[in-house]
């Protein structure tokens, strides 16, 4: 089926979140760094995710007995470097590229295993089956829609105690300049492209989304880097 467009030519339109999920698939190195990290050089991106290993592990309280999830695991390197620290690690992403390109990444780990986020939320994975998670550079891309679906799907998943770490935007030295750049982007962008854009909700209303899901921040866990802001979510017990 196609809709109108005001010009009058027939185009397919996307019909949910997961036919706009595909601006997230690729299918050379390049298309794959670009959605990686935008135009951030790989040799950066690289040091930026070796650096993050101990940020991630101090602030989930990672352990040989934990069962740990990851949204958005793309090409798998945070993945490869924390298996051998836990019991089990899930790479979920949206993509199905970026899931074969963490299954060739993790080769050879047995403990790391892979599930397709469809336009679900994570609503296929186990009532309390992890003990903690994360996602970077995910939530960056959400709306307020999204982000609690995320939010209550990762409630019910943690176990009691739970934790997650991932960050999102607000506005700031190092945000500003790029919300604008987004803003002359934006008027006319197609809905798939406009899927990849950066989103800021801002610390307010995460925390509120937060109190929405059931989730707490955990206390001093929000890290502001000029309006990249980290922070650890926690799961009370029932």
């Amino acid at each position: 089926m196609t809709s109108e467009t005001p010009a009058g030519k027939g185009v397919r339109m996307p019909r949910s979140v997961e036919d706009l999920n595909v601006v997230w698939e690729w299918d050379d190195p390049e298309g794959m760094q670009v959605r990686l990290a935008g135009y951030q050089p790989r040799d950066e991106y690289l040091r930026d995710r070796a650096g993050r290993i101990d940020q991630i592990a101090g602030a989930l309280s990672l352990d040989p007995g934990t069962d740990l999830f990851e949204i958005g695991s793309g090409e798998g390197v945070m993945a490869r470097e924390l298996a051998p620290r836990v019991n089990s690690l899930l790479c979920a992403d949206v993509s199905r590229s970026f899931l074969d390109k963490a299954r060739a990444t993790c080769e050879g780990a047995p403990n790391v295993a892979f599930h397709h986020i469809e336009n679900d939320y994570l609503a296929g994975l186990e009532d309390a089956s992890f003990d903690a998670g994360f996602a970077l550079n995910v939530f960056i891309h959400l709306n307020a829609f999204e982000v609690y679906l995320y939010l209550r799907e990762i409630r019910r998943v943690l176990r009691p105690g739970g934790r997650f770490l991932f960050n999102y935007l607000d506005f700031g030295d190092v945000t500003r300049p790029q919300f604008h750049e987004y803003v002359k982007s934006y008027p006319g962008a197609h809905p798939v492209a406009v899927k990849g854009f950066m989103s800021w909700l801002g610390t307010d209303v995460i925390h509120k989304l937060a109190a929405e899901a059931g989730l707490t921040p955990v206390p001093g866990s929000l890290d502001d880097h000029g309006g990249v802001c980290f922070l650890t979510l926690r799961r009370e017990s029932d």
